[in-house]
């Protein structure tokens, strides 16, 4: 439990908190100096096992300035007591001992930051002490780390060792110091070579303090904006040793599902084999196959995936559409793509697969097409039942995928692309054309409501669970059902009344007050019970009483106490709610007093 610090914002475990001293607040992710931690120092105080260690933490009201505690290796004699009184320690950050210990393998630099974060309150920072490099600090960053100090890189300054962003190399090996710093840009190569030892080392080890100050700032406004993994992805590319904590790391999927936004409003670029596998990769995939049920349409239409996004606004798919413009109400669109494997068209709209990149080169390795290939496998086995006819309008890899796929199951697949022919090719989209015209004869149509009716009943279950989307959309005896706007800014009304609305930025589907108590019995996943008031602007950690284990950052949610009931959004998962003592719990978009 925190006295001085609060998380402000979250990208995955990665946080922007801020640490009040006594001279002013701090931002975290935070540089400490080493010139700053001597024994003289009075902003910040680390109590160790000797300092009177369990009467010092537990007192909340005698200390005037941020103060942590050492997490003792398991040698410790006093290890077990501390594990077991952590939740109950009044600290602002926790010192992980023996850092150097983790570089001997990836697995323990893994281990050991994941096991030590999952240890300790959500809403205290962490510091990993004297190991961080230029090289380093983001994937630290992003494994849940708050606060770094440059013990390492001065060291290293001392011996010779001249940092560069991309690793690090010996003074006497360089011509000339690829850098801009204020140490680099003064002299030149040859007068810093000249000066004497102690001096020189002096001014080595500020320019690897200027260059890794550099890389905090940027990982800031990588955070800020959203986007560390990206980062992450190319910085380990320099070393072989943090590119396998990467791919460790991501064998840890309940750590990060459980940090990691269920939506954000800028895009995702996959640009990497890393990339899938990513958490909100994992997460699409997986809620296609339990959230998602695709209308009651007979044929199916496979269809490639385009550069622009969401998909009906590409030059692609408009030629698709007006192929088949006359017969979408009798056909069922799937969209084959990598990351994310498949893509219903009622489901384009969402988070990410209205928000990501990949490069274009028309090669498919042999993991995208297995990653693929199984999303696909996947759907037809959970959904096969559905359809009569399966058309695929494919060419290139996404053919070969679909036939090997497919002829698995036994299933005749109508392919209406020729052999290294392009589907948007005239030849190719006339043969679409009758062919679709051919096979909807005397089927059952949709209406152009029950087609936008299909998309928000989709976003709805995709976000709330099975049953939400129908329960939204169903209209009780005397109410009217409307949907209004252009795509993709539907509106769901009742009776005048907005219900709920398809939110672009964000790919999700907001919900209004009205639109909540008429589904509020399907909506036990993204509840939560609030103190005894009434919540404006926002509701803070301190006055959530109880909160789904399933709410994640930007989750809508429904929240309800003895004077309130409200919707908004999650602005820290369910779980860290309960956890947490600082910080905003959800933002409020609506609430009404209770009686109303």
């Amino acid at each position: 439990m925190s006295k001085f610090y609060e998380v402000r914002k979250r990208d995955g475990a990665a946080r922007i908190g801020i640490l009040s001293l006594p001279g002013g607040k701090r931002q975290t992710p935070l540089l400490l100096r080493i010139d700053s931690l001597s024994a003289g120092n009075e902003e910040i105080k680390v109590i160790h096992a000797e300092d009177s260690f369990f009467e010092e933490l537990f007192k909340e009201d005698r200390w005037t300035v941020p103060r942590g505690a050492v997490l003792l290796p398991e040698v410790h004699p006093l290890f077990t007591k501390l594990k077991e009184a952590i939740p109950s320690l009044w600290v602002d950050f926790f010192v992980l001992s023996f850092a150097s210990g983790m570089l001997n393998s990836p697995r323990d630099f893994v281990r050991r930051i994941i096991n030590a974060r999952n240890a300790i309150p959500p809403d205290v920072a962490f510091w990993v002490p004297a190991i961080v490099t230029v090289e380093n600090a983001a994937i630290l960053f992003y494994m849940g780390v708050d606060i770094i100090d440059d013990t390492n890189a001065v060291i290293k300054g001392y011996q010779g060792i001249y940092l560069l962003e991309e690793g690090e190399a010996r003074l006497n090996e360089l011509e000339d110091l690829p850098c801009n710093c204020s140490i680099c840009s003064s002299l030149s190569i040859d007068k810093l070579m000249g000066k004497d030892a102690k001096e020189r080392a002096l001014l080595i080890a500020k320019h690897n303090t200027l260059l890794l100050d550099k890389e905090v700032k940027k990982i800031k406004e990588r955070i800020r904006a959203g986007n560390l993994r990206e980062y992450v992805e190319m910085r380990v590319r320099s070393s072989a040793f943090l590119t396998a904590v990467l791919r460790i790391l991501d064998t840890e999927e309940e750590y990060f599902e459980r940090r990691t936004p269920v939506a954000r409003n800028q895009c995702m670029k996959a640009n990497t084999m890393e990339s899938l596998q990513r958490i909100e990769v994992k997460r699409f995939a997986n809620r296609v196959l339990e959230r998602y049920e695709p209308s009651a349409r007979e044929i199916l239409l496979i269809l490639p995936c385009s550069a622009k996004k969401p998909y009906s606004t590409s030059p692609s798919h408009a030629k698709f559409v007006e192929a088949v413009e006359n017969y979408r109400g009798y056909i069922h669109e799937l969209i084959l793509t990598s990351p994310l494997g498949v893509v219903p068209r009622e489901l384009e709209m969402v988070y990410p697969a209205a928000f990501y990149d990949i490069p274009v080169t028309g090669y498919w390795d042999a993991e995208e097409r297995e990653w693929v290939s199984s999303c696909l496998r996947a759907y037809l086995e959970r959904n096969l039942r559905n359809y009569e006819l399966i058309v695929a309008h494919l060419s290139g890899a996404y053919k070969e995928i679909c036939r090997s796929v497919t002829k698995d199951f036994g299933i005749e697949v109508v392919f209406t692309c020729e052999n290294n022919e392009e589907a948007t090719s005239k030849e190719a989209l006339n043969r679409l054309k009758r062919q679709i015209a051919e096979l909807c004869d005397e089927r059952k149509r949709l209406s152009g409501f029950e087609m936008k009716a299909n998309m928000i009943k989709a976003m709805a279950d995709y976000q709330f669970g099975i049953g939400a989307g129908t329960g939204i959309i169903a209209g009780k005896e005397g109410e009217r059902i409307r949907i209004t706007g252009k795509f993709p800014y539907y509106k769901l009304s009742s009776n005048g009344n907005v219900l709920a609305r398809v939110v672009p930025a964000y790919g999700l589907l907001a919900l209004t007050v009205k639109g909540a108590r008429k589904i509020e019995n399907l909506l036990s996943l993204y509840r939560m019970e609030i103190g005894d008031f009434v919540p404006e602007g926002s509701i803070l950690a301190p006055g959530v009483i109880n909160a789904s284990e399933q709410i994640r950052v930007n989750d809508e949610v429904v929240f309800c106490g003895e004077k309130a009931f409200g919707v908004g959004r999650a602005k820290m998962s369910g779980w860290e709610m309960m956890e947490s003592r600082r910080g905003v719990a959800v933002q409020v978009r609506e609430v009404v007093a209770r009686g109303l």
